[in-house]
This record gives structure tokens, C-alpha cells and sequence, in this order.
């Protein structure tokens, strides 16, 4: 039995969309576009699960039912929340870029020092090469500190993604582990109710009782 059918065809395209080189504002209004349309399609799966797990709970064996619903659930979430984490690490990539720009252009708006004139400027020669010097490892400090820093709050958010999803998948086995054992004890009331039902066995060698 086949309970979810929903396409990420809209999904895709928007995917698609945003990757072509485009202004900033065009490329978050993209994103936020698309990450409207997963949410429309979470929603909606989070809905037919719901209407499934109301089918399964007039069957028979409930708990199988609802096994097999979630898992379907869960499959149909995944490719959502791995595009998810996709435009996180853009948005991420994006932010890097624009520290290192404004960086940049920061150090960019420093005035260039005043012509000197020439019985003056052999004196001064080797000050300024030293100050040359100090400013470009000044500029090259800068720019491996901002790269430290992108690369740790990539890492933490990689990390923290990471104990999110092995928090979920712990919890989620817990919970299938939890519906199989309780499919196993109904299924064994069952059996015992079937097994209370009929007649004792009546011991080798004995007469049958009088009716």
C-alpha cells in the first residue's frame, strides 16, 4: 500500500533557479521562495500522514499500519530537510563571502599617504616601506582571522546539524522499537484470547464427559 505520492518537481525548479548567478536580492527572494514551497510540501505530507494513521487505527493490526506509515513519512521528509541543510550551507558560504568583502573594502578606504616632495622623500623612503610591510601583514592577519572564524561557525553549525539529526534518529528508533513491542504483546493477546477460546485437550487414556 502506497501512501505518499507528492512531487518536489516545484522544489526542484526553484533549486534549480537559484543556482543561476543573479543579484543578492534576487537570490534570497529564490531562497525564500523555495524554502516556502518545502515548508507547503512538509505541511502537506505531515497532513496525509495524519489521514493515514486515522485509516490504520480501524485495521487490525494498528501498530504494522502505523510502522509502515511513519516510515513512509520519514522517507518523503528527508529529501526536504537535506535541501534544507543545503541552503543553510549557502546562506553560510554567502555570509564568509560578504565578511571578507566588507573586510576588504574597509582596508580599501584607507587614504593613500601624500606625495612628498623629493629632498624629503629619500628620508622618508624607508619609513613608509616599513609601514607598507605593516599594513600588508595587517591586511593578510585580517583575512586568515575571518577565514578562522567562518571556518569555526561552519563547523559548529555542521556539528550542531549533526547531534540534531542523531538526537532525531535515536528518538525515532526508540519510538519504532516502542510500536514493534507493542505489536508483538498485541498480537499475543490475541493469540492467548484465540487459545482461552477452545476446549481443553482431554488426557490420553480418559473417557470424554457426558454431554
Amino acid at each position: 500500500m502506497k501512501f505518499f505520492a507528492l512531487s518536489l518537481a516545484a522544489v526542484c525548479t526553484l533549486a534549480q533557479a537559484a543556482d543561476v548567478a543573479a543579484p543578492d536580492a534576487a537570490i534570497a527572494a529564490q531562497r525564500a521562495q523555495e524554502r516556502s514551497a518545502i515548508a507547503q510540501q512538509r505541511a502537506a505530507i505531515t497532513q496525509q500522514q495524519a489521514q493515514n494513521e486515522a485509516v490504520c487505527r480501524q485495521r487490525f493490526a494498528v501498530e504494522d499500519c502505523l510502522i509502515e506509515v511513519r516510515q513512509q513519512a520519514r522517507t518523503a521528509l528527508a529529501p526536504l530537510r537535506a535541501r534544507e541543510l543545503e541552503l543553510n550551507s549557502q546562506e553560510r558560504q554567502e555570509r564568509s563571502q560578504a565578511r571578507q568583502r566588507a573586510i576588504a573594502a574597509k582596508q580599501a578606504q584607507v587614504p593613500a599617504p601624500m606625495p612628498l616632495q623629493t629632498h624629503t622623500r629619500r628620508a622618508a623612503e624607508q619609513p613608509d616601506a616599513q609601514a607598507t610591510e605593516r599594513d600588508v601583514q595587517a591586511h593578510e592577519r585580517a583575512q586568515r582571522q575571518s577565514a578562522r572564524q567562518a571556518s569555526h561557525a561552519e563547523r559548529t553549525e555542521r556539528e550542531q546539524q549533526a547531534e540534531a539529526q542523531r538526537r532525531q534518529q535515536a528518538t525515532q528508533d526508540w519510538q519504532d522499537k516502542h510500536e514493534r513491542a507493542q505489536a508483538r504483546r498485541e498480537r499475543a493477546q490475541r493469540n492467548a484470547s484465540e487459545r482461552r477460546g477452545q476446549p481443553l485437550p482431554v488426557p490420553e487414556g480418559a473417557s470424554p464427559p457426558e454431554k
